[in-house]
């Protein structure tokens, strides 16, 4: 028994000192976590560093894809998959909660922009600095002339002396691009160069900035786009117009001896698919990304003027002409020539008439009785035969004599007579 007893005392002591044992080791933790959270060394080195090495994220693969494409890799993978469900009843609490808001006019209707989303109007002498979402830098040393450019009534000798301001090292390896989202791209702003500045700068959702080498933006790609298609645009019919771009937001090259050439598809009214070939010196292509733009074509077609029924004769009267987008039509319009004409289906007033639309008047329908003229020579005969097929004149078709019942090959002269030379 006292063995048993002494050994239970001594488990109770064991229990003790392992209880105290874990008491120290969380005091100590919490007090690891209070010098870590007082120190004040990251923020020096932050404040000396400019962007510290650990905020560039490669670029590379990103700036190759679309922004959207970007936005969606952005988003965490369970957003992305839709594995994060709302609890039972949460959605209906929060649109109850927001009716309540609304009812008492404590939220807008329309949430405002986020600051630095757009450029508020700009009072006389007032100004801003946007900073792109793409730059190069040619120097050791990011300059803020580098980045960004002036908006609004800034005077040229404050801007020439800005530019040149020295923000952080630029990115180690060059023909490299390198990425900084937005809230360390603000951080690193108001510690290069103070609050006051840091708040009139327009920023983007993300800045890529490579060392050497160039960098073509959006709206270099659309001066590109229209001028490449322009001799193509001025050889179609009509007035062409070019609008709805969907390019790439920027396109970097690693040196100056590369080259961007543009890869059009089928160039027709619609939405014409873009390629950009990111080309070597030697031809060779490293990459290519890919946009889209829409080209409206502005063509004057024939139109009916009244209802024409099928089997109406189309004159003069009966057509008016209409400035149309070509992408509306379903064929090809009626050039004007030919005729006379007559319409194989109802036209509604405005509507464009087709060259489908039409069928010639002189036309010789299958099954129908046609005079057939025989002719060799001074020799001359006529009978009566029935067309096994449509003809317009001047075309040969198989019709059959009525008299002997022989199929023969005759050319149409008119609407009810073939001959036979």
């Amino acid at each position: 028994m006292r063995g048993r007893q002494a050994f239970g005392t001594g488990g109770s002591e064991l229990r003790a000192r392992g209880s105290y044992g874990r008491a120290r080791a969380v005091l100590a933790l919490f007090v690891l976590a209070l010098l870590c959270a007082l120190c004040p060394e990251p923020l020096q080195a932050a404040a000396q560093g400019g962007v510290p090495q650990a905020v560039w994220q490669d670029s590379e693969r990103n700036h190759r894809r679309s922004p959207s494409q970007i936005k969606r890799q952005l988003r965490p993978p369970q957003v992305r998959a839709a594995q994060i469900p709302l609890a039972a009843g949460a959605q209906d609490q929060r649109a109850a909660k927001t009716r309540d808001l609304v009812a008492a006019n404590a939220v807008p209707l329309a949430a405002p922009p986020a600051a630095g989303d757009q450029l508020p109007m700009l009072e006389q002498g007032d100004w801003r600095l946007k900073v792109a979402a793409a730059a190069v830098t040619n120097n050791d040393t990011v300059l803020l002339g580098d980045i960004a450019a002036p908006l609004g009534h800034m005077d040229p000798a404050l801007w020439s002396d800005l530019k040149n301001r020295r923000l952080w090292p630029a990115p180690p390896e060059e023909g490299k691009p390198l990425q900084v989202n937005r809230s360390r791209l603000s951080q690193a702003l108001r510690q290069s160069l103070g609050n006051d500045l840091a708040g009139r700068c327009i920023l983007p959702t993300s800045l890529v900035i490579q060392r050497g080498g160039l960098v073509f933006r959006e709206d270099d790609l659309r001066s590109y786009v229209v001028k490449s298609l322009t001799p193509q645009l001025a050889a179609m019919p009509g007035e062409a117009e070019l609008s709805e771009f969907r390019l790439p937001e920027y396109i970097f090259l690693a040196h100056s001896q590369q080259r961007i050439q543009l890869e059009p598809g089928k160039l027709a009214p619609g939405r014409v698919p873009l390629r950009f070939a990111v080309q070597e010196a030697d031809g060779a292509v490293l990459r290519r990304v890919a946009g889209t733009v829409n080209l409206t074509l502005w063509i004057t077609v024939p139109a009916a003027s009244r209802p024409l029924g099928k089997g109406d004769a189309l004159t003069p009267e009966a057509v008016t002409f209409m400035r149309i987008n070509a992408n509306q039509l379903r064929d090809l319009p009626w050039d004007g020539h030919g005729g006379p004409w007559q319409v194989v289906r109802s036209l509604n007033t405005g509507e464009p008439i087709l060259q489908s639309d039409l069928a010639s008047q002189l036309m010789v329908r299958r099954g129908g009785i046609l005079t057939l003229i025989y002719t060799r020579g001074n020799l001359r005969m006529t009978t009566q035969a029935e067309a096994l097929a449509d003809g317009e004149p001047g075309a040969t078709i198989p019709v059959r004599n009525l008299q002997t019942k022989k199929q023969v090959y005759a050319t149409v002269k008119d609407g009810s007579t073939v001959e036979i030379h």
